[in-house]
């Protein structure tokens, strides 16, 4: 009984909410449920809580729940007992807070983010959510995954608290129509013979909760049929009883381990909006699989009760096998190889699990070669939990991980004070470099080290040549094996508050440390092409923090002085350069942004000064008039002297140098500054040479050139140096050539859904580049670009990326045949309302707009806003309220209301052409 009890609360705990905990964990509902009296299992939770197996709350009513499931699946518990919930959250660390239930799938941040992303589209859609159907082969999870959407339901308050759960496994019934009719909907008293009464179906005891329709493709097309009326209504019918229609709110999930198209009706699948494919084994990746492995592993020795030790080549072998059972097949080998380490090893203390304890026909699927990475054996106890053995197996890339969250953790408990934070950043960010220095195994990947070492020690000889300033030579190779260490892996909080936090810091910091953070800024960013990295904000701060060490040059007894100019790099560049002619670092830089306003500069201004000794005055070198106004913006009671200089060169920037140093006045400073640099011209005019670049837009905004963008650059040779760019359909129409984009490229074309119109650009609608019509346009563009030979790859691959389906199926994350269907009814009832045929190349255009359009108010992001949609309704009223009743067929699928201002936009592409005569009579 008491291990029974035990055992039971284990599993439970799994998915306990700390905010509103289930009655499961009191003693009147335990007893219910093992059928015994209050007081005999109240006696075996306090024995358990005494021996440190159970947490026991001692609220109203009292909680007790299982302690090493909790800090399996959540975090460390200090204590046994507690007086409420909120004493133990306030032991909750602050990278452990936020997770949702879906943490628990392995591979939820990676090969199953896509599919947690539509689940959890699915289930926030207004009403009952969104049916969905997820496939994948035989054991992939899918059962797994619906358990686990229960739960989170319940977690976020979707469904009550009681609400049911329900599975009907449709392979029972293949082939028994009536007695799966009876099953799914029940039946009335005489609806066959032997119903001797009413009978409720699984539908009806799903009823505001949620049920799931496993092997769905074992029903026939006349069952499949029957579920029409619910997926359409919401409202079934009792086998024998078509009279009084049940209204059930039950959220929907199928499940199937077959082809969509081979095994449903098109009808079936265009009812379900959401499809979810659950990778495969193979397809997820060897840190996806080991952790998999890892996973069953603990769940053995838990049972077992035993410390397990399992030697490297097992792991190695369970992680690299093929599986054609996958997880499920991987789970049950896991359990036969410990079963018979444990036969063999009864007596011992610690189960030893080797290669000899593998069943025979495991060996013979393994992927493993000589050149094979050599895993560590690992020990499982009872206080190890997965976290731990993950990050034993990736030890460099977790310590910087945990360093990062380290100082997180340190600067929310100063309350976002840097200040207080400086000393205990120091040593984490000193310890993280000496464990990445000398506590790693500096063989393993040679090359591949003394290849980021070489480039590391050539991006700080351009720094120290472009600055004039010097490194540490220590910082060469710190920052490497930084970077070798740190590897390709990913660190980006979901938690918004953390990513809060993660900014504040950076700000913090780069306000503090201004000079070591645009350093490391610019290494990072001249690495990142060669290097393949992914820099975070937290690359910046870490590395901010170690460089901060080397000492700076600093002057006395003369201003400061600071250039002040518009561009990437122009300030930057004239400080270095009359830097490195002056001999010292006189100069501190400021690079804009073309559209940054005085008042934003004065303020980057006064920063610097806080952190900068200006009490002998301040030099600020701007390079254009309108900057000489930004004293206006620098408070009143300021008591240093400022001077400003507008139009500044590099030569004005020497003489201003050499001027300071001799420490005359201001007036005199400012005197033969000016004297000793005149304006002297002459006008150049340069050879082009520009990066030839294709341009995509959409006139509803850069969400859909953003996708044309992905899929050209998808279509492109891998030789190709051609750059494809989403835009502003608005900004190109409106400045034309004037926009900056066309200064800086040189413009092949424009392809997208609606004509800029700038002269000197042509362009291509994306509808022409569908059909096929136009694409020896295409061709001629890139002739000067791209090889004979890279043309007729990027031709064959255009034909393959911009079929109709393959383009909405990548604006959209709905269901690509279900949506063009509903498209085609509304085109087909706007013909019919407005008596217009409309061309092939405008419903190619309405297919892709509409799938965007669609997405769009199911998610509540809806263009609002229409530029002259006032007039436009004056004049064209009745067109436009045909094709909002034609938008009705779609607004009834999908529960969603136009709005005004998309009205308008698809107006535009049915009725818009080039010569607007027509339309203007008409007016």
């Amino acid at each position: 009984m008491k291990a029974a009890l035990l055992n039971y609360l284990e599993n439970q705990t799994a998915f306990i909410d700390l905010k509103a905990v289930n009655e499961i964990f009191t003693a009147t509902k335990l007893a219910e449920v093992f059928q015994v009296k209050r007081n005999t299992i109240s006696h075996y939770l306090n024995q358990l809580n005494d021996e440190g197996l159970l947490i026991k709350v001692n609220s109203r009513p009292v909680y007790y729940f299982h302690k090493g499931a909790f800090e399996r699946q959540f975090f460390p518990l200090n204590h046994t007992y507690y007086r409420s919930f909120e004493e133990i959250s306030k032991e909750q660390p602050l990278f452990d807070q936020h997770k949702d239930l879906f943490s628990l799938l392995i591979g939820h941040d990676k090969s199953l983010s896509r599919s947690v992303e539509q689940i959890k589209t699915a289930l926030d859609y207004p009403g009952n959510g969104l049916p969905v159907l997820i496939t994948g082969e035989s054991g992939t999870g899918k059962s797994f995954l619906v358990q686990i959407i229960y739960q989170y339901c319940l977690e976020k308050g979707l469904i009550e608290e009681n609400a049911p759960f329900v599975t009907l496994n449709c392979a029972q019934y293949a082939n028994n129509p009536e007695l799966l009719t009876s099953n799914l909907f029940g039946h009335v008293k005489g609806a066959y013979t032997g119903a001797d009464q009413d009978k409720q179906g699984a539908f009806e005891a799903a009823d505001q909760g949620i049920l799931f329709l496993d092997e769905v493709h074992r029903l026939n097309p006349e069952g499949q049929e029957k579920l029409f009326t619910f997926l359409d209504q919401g409202v079934i019918y009792r086998m024998g009883d078509t009279n009084h229609p049940l209204k059930i709110n039950t959220r929907l999930f199928f499940a199937t381990t077959e082809d969509l198209q081979s095994s449903f009706l098109t009808t079936f699948i265009r009812r379900i909006p959401i499809q979810i494919e659950l990778p495969t084994l193979a397809q997820r990746n060897r840190t996806e699989r080991l952790e998999l492995v890892y996973s069953f592993l603990l769940e053995e020795q838990r049972k077992l009760q035993r410390p397990l030790k399992v030697s490297g080549q097992v792991l190695q072998l369970l992680a690299s096998g093929t599986w054609n059972g996958n997880i499920g097949e991987l789970k049950n080998v896991v359990k036969v190889t410990v079963a018979k380490a444990f036969s063999e090893q009864k007596a011992e203390e610690a189960i030893q699990v080797t290669i000899y304890h593998l069943p025979e026909n495991s060996l013979s699927t393994t992927n493993l070669t000589t050149q094979s990475t050599v895993q560590e054996e690992i020990a499982i106890t009872n206080q190890v939990s997965l976290g731990q053995l993950v990050e034993k197996a990736h030890p460099q890339q977790q310590r910087v991980m945990k360093t990062f969250q380290r100082l997180l953790t340190e600067f929310q408990q100063q309350n976002g004070q840097l200040a207080a934070c400086e000393e205990k950043f120091k040593k984490e960010v000193e310890g993280l470099f000496d464990f990445l220095l000398f506590e790693t195994d500096r063989q393993q990947k040679h090359e591949l080290l003394i290849y980021l070492t070489q480039y590391v020690r050539d991006t700080f000889n351009q720094m120290e040549s472009a600055y004039q300033i010097r490194f540490n030579g220590n910082s060469v190779y710190a920052i490497s094996y930084y970077l070798f260490q740190r590897g390709s892996s990913h660190w980006y909080p979901e938690d918004p508050d953390i990513n809060r936090l993660i900014k504040e810091l950076e700000r913090q910091v780069e306000q503090r440390y201004a000079a070591s953070y645009h350093y490391v800024t610019r290494i990072l960013e001249l690495c990142r092409p060669k290097l393949d990295l992914d820099v975070s904000p937290m690359d910046k701060v870490l590395l901010t923090i170690y460089l901060k060490k080397t000492d700076w040059t600093k002057l006395a007894g003369i201003p400061k002085a600071v250039i002040v100019a518009h561009g990437y790099a122009t300030a930057s560049s004239i400080a270095s350069v009359a830097n490195r002619l002056l001999g010292k670092d006189i100069f501190e830089s400021f690079d804009m942004p073309l559209d940054v306003t005085p008042q934003q500069i004065a303020e980057e201004i006064l920063n610097y000064s806080e952190y900068n000794d200006v009490s002998n005055g301040l030099v600020i070198l701007v390079d254009m008039g309108s900057l000489k106004e930004i004293y206006q913006y620098f408070p009143k009671q300021i008591t240093t002297p400022i001077v400003i200089m507008n139009n500044v060169t590099t030569p004005l920037a020497i003489a201003m140098g050499e001027n300071l140093q001799q420490k005359g006045s201001l007036q005199e400073l400012v005197q033969q500054t000016a004297q000793a640099a005149p304006l002297d011209w002459e006008i150049i005019y340069p050879e082009e040479n520009k990066l030839q670049v294709l341009i995509t837009t959409c006139f509803t905004g850069i969400g859909t050139a953003e996708h044309i963008c992905h899929l050209l650059e998808k279509s492109l040779p891998p030789t190709s140096n051609l750059k494809i760019l989403p835009y502003e359909y608005h900004v190109l129409k409106e400045k034309k050539e004037a926009e900056t984009l066309f200064s800086m490229y040189e413009v092949l074309g424009i392809i997208g859904t609606a004509d800029p119109e700038i002269p000197s650009i042509p362009y291509l609608s994306l509808e022409e580049l569908i059909s096929g019509d136009e694409e020896q346009t295409l061709t001629h563009w890139l002739a000067k670009s791209l090889t004979p030979e890279e043309i007729a790859i990027f031709s064959g691959n255009i034909i393959r990326n911009f079929s109709l389906e393959k383009v909405i199926d990548s604006v959209t994350i709905l269901n690509t045949d279900k949506v063009m269907g509903e498209i085609e009814l509304f085109m087909r009832e706007m013909e019919n309302l407005t008596k217009l045929s409309i061309s092939n190349a405008k419903k190619l255009a309405l297919y892709v707009h509409v799938s965007c359009l669609i997405e769009r108010l199911i998610r509540n992001v809806a263009i609002d806003s229409y530029q002259g949609y006032e007039e436009l309704y004056q004049c064209q009223k009745e067109v436009l309220h045909q094709i909002e009743t034609a938008f009705s067929v779609i607004e009834k699928v999908y529960s969603v209301k136009i709005p005004e201002s998309e009205i308008a936009y698809i107006y535009d592409i049915v009725f818009r052409t080039t010569d607007t005569s027509a339309e203007i009579e008409d007016f």
